[in-house]
């Protein structure tokens, strides 16, 4: 008997020490005998169950104009919905219009962080930036937030490696997350003319830069406007319109990803001569670089054709002395017909309203899946569109806005009603022909003219330098640029021959602009090899 009782010691012993676990028998009473179903629906139920509740305080930029359609934005109506369905309370700091970078700046220094912040209209880039803002201790490193709780905004990141570039920085990090376009947006600033006026004096759609200088002439002659063409201040139209048609800019470009400095390239010379002309022939006002009152001169007939907007058509159509005024969108000019300029206004799917999560969110979880939530499909048709009956309806299988929006009660422009009735801006997936309906068919036209008449080949994409490479190449810039904007207006006004125009670049090579053209293909290189 003791030998036996020894015996059953030690079995037991060896196999309590065996680290194997028995299941224990299965009870057969009907109430129990489910366990593994108990467990999984058990598991289904805290899922479904209420999150708890949590704050998070949230500075946002919104300007004065959009105070007066809501005291904060806890009014929008996206924002209640949300609050409602994620079981979360906000506390928005809106900074004060005009005192933004002040404010921004003071608050980083205290170390008084909210726990979530947007960027963008008028909240200012954090100083040295987003991986500059983590090593700072400031901000937290999105990458592994969004792996685990951010499903909508990875899938968009996984799908489209161009918009991956633009949004982890060099050093590999998310640092927020930001507005992204469903696709990018048209061209949206171009070359305008008065359609009414070329009409009336027979001329064809300008496309080369011989034509415009034939325009200009005759609205000159025939037309008597004294400003032909509105020039910038800086001797340049906007988004390098014009200057683009020599296949240079006044800046970086780069062809098959060389880098090159537009202002040092015979390009830039072959179109300062032609400003030159036109500038000695009165195409172009004579005191060009005090500025320029673009509307005042277009709506008093002082001026006829310019770079700008497709928002500035019906505006200055309605406020124009002449009724008959008629502005209408044409190409991007080339050198020869049929070929394309290399730049223009251009637009990448990440449209910057950066969000980021600080190291002071207790609860970054929550935050990062109510950006994402932005990113879903629910999401989406909420932020762009609002709630369907309410603010939004859907006719012919499109999305269209209800009077509840487009004739607010609030009076306001449609676009500033957006912010109590659709999200304006911030982290989220953005469908900006959500705005079409605002604007007259011939202003959209207008983008499909800029958007096809060019390409973006030879622009540079948004490019990082490091701590020690900004400060190197700012170094370098600041003489380079004031020189260069100096010696083009010098140029374009005959205050200084284009005979000289080989000294000019010498000049530049002498102030080290090798170096900066190096620094900017280092960060080209670095760019492509995300």
């Amino acid at each position: 008997m003791k030998f036996f009782s020894l015996l059953l010691v030690l079995i037991f012993v060896f196999t309590a020490c065996s680290g194997k676990k028995t299941a224990p028998p299965a009870k057969t009473d009907p109430a129990t005998s489910t366990s593994k179903d108990n467990a999984s629906n058990n598991k289904n139920e805290d899922e479904n169950k209420p999150k708890e509740k949590v704050k998070l305080k949230y500075l946002y930029p919104l300007a004065s104009e959009y105070l007066q359609v809501v005291d904060d934005l806890n009014g929008s109506i996206v924002i209640q919905k949300l609050s409602e369905m994620m079981n979360i309370d906000f506390e928005f700091i809106h900074l004060t219009t005009g005192q933004e970078t002040e404010q921004f700046n003071l608050m980083i220094a205290s170390n008084d962080l909210p726990d979530m912040i947007t960027h963008d209209f008028g909240v200012p880039a954090y100083p040295g930036g987003g991986d500059k803002a983590i090593a700072d201790d400031n901000y937290l490193r999105l990458n592994e937030l969004v792996e685990s709780h951010a499903p909508h905004f990875k899938k968009l990141l996984d799908n489209d490696a161009e918009l991956r570039k633009t949004i982890i920085t060099d050093e590999g990090n998310i640092w927020g997350l930001p507005m992204i376009d469903k696709v990018a947006q048209d061209s949206f600033v171009g070359p305008v003319v008065r359609q009414d006026w070329m009409d009336e004096l027979n001329l064809k759609t300008p496309v080369t830069i011989d034509d415009w200088y034939h325009i200009l002439t005759e609205l000159k002659n025939k037309k008597n406007v004294q400003i032909p063409f509105i020039m910038g201040s800086q001797g340049l139209p906007q988004n390098d319109a014009f200057i683009g048609a020599y296949g240079v800019n006044s800046s970086f470009f780069q062809v098959n990803n060389k880098v090159k400095f537009g202002p040092i390239e015979n390009g830039y010379r072959e179109y300062l001569t032609e400003m030159n002309k036109w500038y000695n022939e009165g195409l172009i006002d004579k005191d060009f670089p005090t500025g320029n009152q673009d509307a005042a001169y277009m709506t008093t007939g002082k001026a006829a054709t310019l770079t700008g907007g497709f928002w500035i058509f019906e505006p200055w159509e309605a406020a124009s002395e002449d009724p008959n005024m008629k502005l209408r969108g044409v190409p991007y000019p080339s050198l020869k017909e049929g070929e394309k300029a290399h730049f223009r206004q251009n637009n990448l799917r990440m449209r910057g309203f950066h969000t980021a999560i600080t190291t002071a969110c207790k609860n970054p979880e929550r935050a990062m899946e109510f950006m994402d939530y932005f990113y879903s499909d629910e999401g989406f048709v909420l932020a762009n569109y609002g709630i369907e009956g309410e603010t939004f309806e859907i006719v012919d299988g499109k999305y269209k806005f209800t009077e509840t929006v487009t004739k607010n009660a609030e009076g306001v422009p449609m676009q500033i009603a957006f912010v109590k009735y659709v999200y304006n801006h911030g982290a989220f997936l953005r469908d900006w022909h959500r705005e079409d309906e605002v604007f007259a068919d011939f202003a959209l036209d207008a983008c499909d003219i800029w958007e096809n008449s060019a390409d973006a080949d030879y622009m540079m994409p948004p490019l990082t330098l490091t701590v020690e490479e900004g400060a190197e190449y700012a170094n370098i810039m600041s003489d380079i640029n004031t020189y260069a904007n100096e010696m083009r207006l010098k140029f374009i006004m005959g205050a200084e021959s284009l005979d000289k125009f080989d000294d000019y670049v010498k000049q530049i090579e002498s102030m080290n602009i090798q170096r900066a053209i190096e620094l900017q293909q280092i960060a080209l290189d670095r760019y492509n090899q995300k």
